[in-house]
């Protein structure tokens, strides 16, 4: 499988990034990336600045205070065109496809010896040497929020990746969110067998490593064989020095262990997509029996509910909707909106063929993510990343009582909190009737008052 090198507007040729490192190098070359240089604490103000830069632009803290060998990353993947510009891709919709393509056609990585800078085994195991940020007033303490968790099967041996937000409980133990997936059923299955679960959490990886994590396929099927497909086979393991498992080669932060078969532990409150506080409640404690580092590496940090959290869970739903409704109807983009916590709410641009066909898009949407609480389906001529376009769409283009299709139960998202059964609605949002009628009126524009809205600057 080949994959094309991606042109910048200045001439230069840049490639797929292999490692975070590379990606760094791309983003910043377009002028996607911040460098600041000024000591800032890992507690609330990092995550203060990186709330403010991550949405637009990267930003690399080269100066975190108390942790002089350490540099801290936000926003490396925060939307989609840095996404694709570090995949050597020109648009979202080109990762979508690439995605896709790699969970059809996995390749499994090869095994290289690695040798990391810095290793810290047994005793000198310690959390605290590491800069992990807290974040909101409310939450627990210090989290871990880009941690990827390599763990296998115990039964079948086959491997997944997942993120995991995990805070540390002591010295070398962290108390970790594992929802009811994979590594849910992995840590059962390891429970019946009597055995503590072995697992490495990865911390600082490259693009593709980044978006199989948040990637959910079946349970039979590996994570890092579809990165290292969207890499073409560029992706390299490396065997763990405490554990046996294997993990990328090239991560910043690697935090081997087991979780624990007879120890869990508060877990939260922690802000989730929502920008709400999750519930306390019990979960897994990993031990924690080395941490092996490159050199002064980068600490890859997610900003609980901004830009990079909502790109990284939301962009693998969008590429399965994309692929789910183009079963069904002509699919020009799909999005799942920030003003729908970029988890709740879908808008699709669609070019129908029937009047009804908008209503199969929505219910194939629903059941690529079942997450989704409302989706709204428009015409190509919408711009749904506008949220003020979109919503002209719906009130000047959907009946209430004919468009507005209320499905009363269905399987929902445990962070949506306002009632059960879950619910969902479906908007049909494309014109009907005399297309005449519902279109936007324009003013036309000569080239002499687009070189003055030029010289204006005025967008």
């Amino acid at each position: 499988m080949d994959f094309p090198e991606y042109i910048s507007n200045d001439s230069t040729v840049i490639f797929l990034a292999v490692n975070i490192r590379e990606a760094i190098r791309i983003l910043e070359d377009k002028k996607l990336l911040i460098r600041n240089a000024f000591s800032l604490s890992p507690r609330h103000e990092i995550p203060y600045i990186a709330q403010r830069v991550e949405r637009d632009k990267a930003i690399l803290f080269e100066n975190i205070e108390g942790y002089k060998d350490f540099r801290m990353i936000f926003g490396i993947y925060g939307d989609r065109r840095r996404l694709a510009l570090t995949l050597g891709l020109s648009s979202g919709k080109d990762v979508y496809k690439l995605l896709w393509s790699a969970i059809r056609n996995p390749i499994r990585p090869n095994k290289i010896a690695k040798t990391f800078d810095v290793v810290m085994i047994g005793n000198d195991v310690d959390l605290s040497k590491l800069p992990i940020p807290t974040f909101y007033e409310r939450d627990k303490g210090p989290y871990v929020t880009a941690g990827i968790v390599i763990a296998h099967d115990p039964e079948t041996g086959v491997r997944n990746a997942s993120y995991h937000r995990m805070t540390p409980i002591g010295k070398n133990k962290l108390v970790v969110r594992v929802v009811p997936r994979d590594l849910w059923k992995f840590l059962r299955k390891a429970h019946e067998f009597g055995k503590d679960l072995e697992a490495a959490v990865i911390i600082g990886v490259d693009p593709a490593t980044a978006i199989a994590g948040a990637t959910s396929i079946p349970i039979d099927h590996d994570e890092l064989e579809v990165a290292n497909a969207m890499l073409n086979g560029e992706l390299k393991v490396t065997d763990g020095k405490t554990i046996n498992v294997e993990y990328p080669a090239e991560v910043e932060i690697v935090l081997e262990g087991k979780f624990l078969l007879n120890e869990s532990a508060d877990e939260g409150p922690f802000t989730d997509i929502t920008g709400t506080y999750d519930i306390v409640r019990k979960q897994p404690v990993f031990e924690v029996s080395a941490i092996l580092m490159k050199r002064k590496p980068i600490f890859h940090a997610i900003l609980p509910a901004g830009s990079e959290h909502r790109t990284l869970m939301g962009l693998p739903r969008e590429a399965k909707i994309y692929h789910f409704v183009s079963e069904v109807t002509i699919v020009h983009d799909v999005y799942l909106a920030d003003w729908g916590c970029g988890w709740l709410e879908c808008v699709l641009a669609i070019e129908k063929r029937v009047d009804d066909e908008p209503v199969n898009a929505g219910l194939a949407a629903i059941t690529a993510h079942p997450s989704l609480k409302k989706i709204i389906i428009v015409d190509p001529d919408i711009n749904i990343r506008d949220c003020n376009d979109v919503y002209w769409a719906v009130i000047t283009r959907a009946h209430p009582v004919r468009d507005y299709i209320i499905i009363p139960r269905a399987k929902g998202s445990t962070l949506e909190h306002t009632g059960e059964p879950k619910a969902k609605i479906i908007i049909d949002a494309t014109i009907k009737g005399d297309k005449h009628i519902f279109c936007k009126a324009k003013i036309p524009a000569s080239e002499r008052v687009k070189n003055v809205i030029k010289a204006l600057e005025v967008k």
